[in-house]
């Protein structure tokens, strides 16, 4: 008796490599979380429902995942929107009370170090009041000019010193700037009071001082502490030696 046996074609199916089932993974998760169904996904990049299935599953972006990441986003807005005021005062309070011990110790920053100053104060205070997501964004915004700063102040302190030997240049040679322009003042009314003798006319009378209000006095000191905050004494000394020595009083080493 023969035994008479079927053999049967077995249809295999081709496997991707790796790195291109890698690849399609990417794709198929941007195409989703860019808004492409799973149906559209799978016909145009022709991958096994299976498949794809299990890959929305792990990677979180199955249509009820996607659902719920858009409602979570604007809830989140909505809240950010509802807290964006008092966001603010919290800034703007913060600003003033730097501002305010800034004035008290006498020791007003400038620029950049200024900017990462402020922004310290802000994060602080929105971190106090419970908004976390601001003051870490306040953080963001400020950490590249911070991480400059600190790289430039590293060591032994060489930069600060430099600045704040900048700074008393220039203090210095603004000084010398009022004091000529007095004597030339000077000069130039002695010169004709002298005029004025020869020609035999009377003197001029002296002007009438006029005092200042509290609001003008405190406005001017308020203009003076402004500028100085703000001035950046490397430029102002890189501009006074220019002048100086295009004017010749400036010989270089």
């Amino acid at each position: 008796m023969t035994e008479q046996t079927t053999t049967r074609s077995e249809k295999t199916r081709s496997r991707r490599p790796q790195a291109e089932a890698d690849a399609l993974r990417l794709l198929a998760r941007a195409a989703a979380l860019g808004g492409e169904s799973l149906a559209s996904i799978r016909a145009r990049l022709q991958i096994p429902e299976p498949t794809l299935t299990a890959w929305a599953r792990q990677d979180g972006y199955r249509q009820a995942d996607l659902k719920a990441r858009e409602d979570a986003r604007k809830e989140q807005e909505a809240a950010r929107g509802e807290g964006a005021e008092e966001i603010e005062a919290v800034r703007q309070q913060a600003d003033e009370l730097w501002e305010m011990c800034e004035e008290m110790q006498d020791r007003p920053s400038t620029g950049a170090r200024r900017q990462v100053d402020l922004a310290r104060a802000r994060t602080l205070a929105l971190a106090e009041a419970g908004f976390l997501d601001a003051a870490e964004e306040e953080m963001a915004a400020i950490r590249r000019l911070a991480r400059l700063l600190s790289f430039g102040r590293a060591g032994s302190g060489e930069m600060e010193r430099f600045q704040n030997q900048a700074a008393v240049i220039v203090r210095q040679k603004g000084l010398e700037r009022a004091m000529e322009y007095a004597r030339r003042i000077n000069e130039e009314a002695e010169a004709e009071r002298a005029a004025r003798d020869a020609a035999g006319l009377p003197p001029l009378p002296p002007p009438e001082p006029r005092p200042w209000s509290k609001d003008e006095a405190d406005a001017f000191y308020a203009e003076l502490r402004e500028k100085d905050r703000n001035r950046d004494y490397w430029s102002e000394l890189a501009e006074i030696r220019r002048r100086e020595r295009e004017e010749g009083r400036l010989i270089d080493p």
